[in-house]
């Protein structure tokens, strides 16, 4: 007598290649089915320079990205979400990256929810979030306006409601330390000695530095005098440091070097980059992140257009000018494709990134000759920022 699986494979030569269904149509079980699981997160390889994009996605604001790229060849690798206008950073190690974003119960309404949202950096995925007042800035990515204190312990986010403090969190504890008031300053330059001392940008022409205790209260605040005018020349608000001091480029273009680690603001030297030559075509600075420094060298990596007037700070960049940070002194001029935001990268092959404003591509110059190394593909809708820990 014939077994019902011989009966059923039998009936047609097809049976074999249907066995599945077969088994099934005879009455017979197949092992229970186990669907593909999707995972959260990936595996970037350690060796693997980070490159951050942040996408401001103009076409659907509340839907923003911060995409990872391979800082070799500025291919894709990952991408974590940023909410609404969320402001990134990275821990000064490179291993966690942070997100300080604005999220809606109803997608683009609703009750509102301002979250830090802390990243591992190898695999992108969330590995904790803190809750913050719903003030942060709601502003466009931008360097400054989210930083973490030099040891790790401590970020830093910008508010403006339109009244400007800025909420201080406790990475350890994962709780809201204490909001340090900052009437008519923004920007936020941790001190590179004092985990508990920032100092900020006023609209008056100085700066502001406050001294917190381990409880979160002011100890003590300073105020340096007034060294430009808002009126006359602005100074950008992103600003890159090393070894504790901070470098402020203006409007027209000078270069104002300022020492923030102590407990009083300190302008050390401020130096013009343009000559009369190159004023009289025009010649300023342009973009986002208009400007990075190549620690290595001394140098400073401008972007600059010509036939510059009042408004167009932000004009992607015709080229990029190599400037000696001690003198002021122009040492190279490199034609730029567009660039809105310059970055160096910190990791090797330390290449000067230079995300173009038109295509949304990311371009590697190599240094200190500036040849270009690699275009990437597009990256995201609208693109402001690019960090390179």
């Amino acid at each position: 007598m014939m077994s019902i699986f011989q009966t059923c494979s039998a009936v047609n030569p097809l049976a074999n290649a249907l066995a599945t269904l077969a088994l099934l149509s005879c009455g017979v079980h197949a092992a229970e089915f186990e669907p593909e699981r999707l995972k959260d997160g990936v595996a970037l390889p350690e060796a693997m320079p980070r490159l951050y994009v942040s996408d401001f996605s103009i076409g659907h604001l509340s839907d923003a990205r911060v995409h990872v790229l391979d800082g070799r060849n500025g291919k894709f690798a990952g991408v974590v979400d940023a909410g609404y206008a969320g402001a990134f950073t990275t821990s000064p190690d490179g291993k966690r990256l942070y997100v300080a974003a604005t999220y809606m119960t109803r997608h683009t309404h609703g009750e509102r929810h301002d979250m830090v949202e802390i990243y591992d950096a190898d695999t992108l995925r969330m590995v904790g979030d803190v809750a913050i007042p719903n003030k942060k800035a709601q502003a466009a990515f931008l360097h400054n306006l989210l930083q973490t204190s030099f040891d790790g312990r401590y970020l830093y986010v910008q508010n403006a409601t339109p009244a400007t403090s800025v909420t201080v969190v406790d990475l350890q504890q994962k709780t809201v330390l204490a909001e340090v008031p900052s009437p008519g300053c923004y920007g936020i330059y941790p001190s590179q000695t004092e985990a508990l001392r920032i100092s900020m940008l006023c609209g008056d022409g100085r700066f502001a530095t406050v001294t917190l205790d381990a409880t979160g209260k002011v100890a003590q605040r300073a105020v340096s005098p007034k060294f430009f005018d808002a009126g006359d020349d602005p100074v950008y608000v992103p600003s890159p440091s090393h070894a504790g001091r901070y470098y402020f480029v203006t409007f027209h273009g000078r270069l104002h070097k300022a020492d923030l680690r102590g407990a009083e603001p300190v302008l050390e030297h401020t130096v013009p980059f343009v000559t009369e030559a190159d004023r009289k075509q025009g010649w300023r600075p342009g973009g986002y992140q208009a400007f990075a420094l190549d620690r290595e060298r001394n140098r400073l990596l401008v972007g600059m257009h010509p036939k510059g007037q009042e408004g167009s700070h932000k004009f992607p960049a015709q080229e990029i000018w190599t400037v000696d940070l001690a003198s002021g002194k122009r040492l190279a001029r490199t034609k730029s494709k567009n660039a809105i935001a310059l970055q160096v990268g910190d990791s090797a092959p330390g290449y000067l990134y230079a995300l173009n404003g038109v295509t949304n591509q990311v371009v590697a110059y190599a240094l200190p000759s500036m040849r270009e190394v690699y275009v990437s593909a597009p990256v995201g809708d609208a693109p402001l920022q690019v960090d390179a820990p």
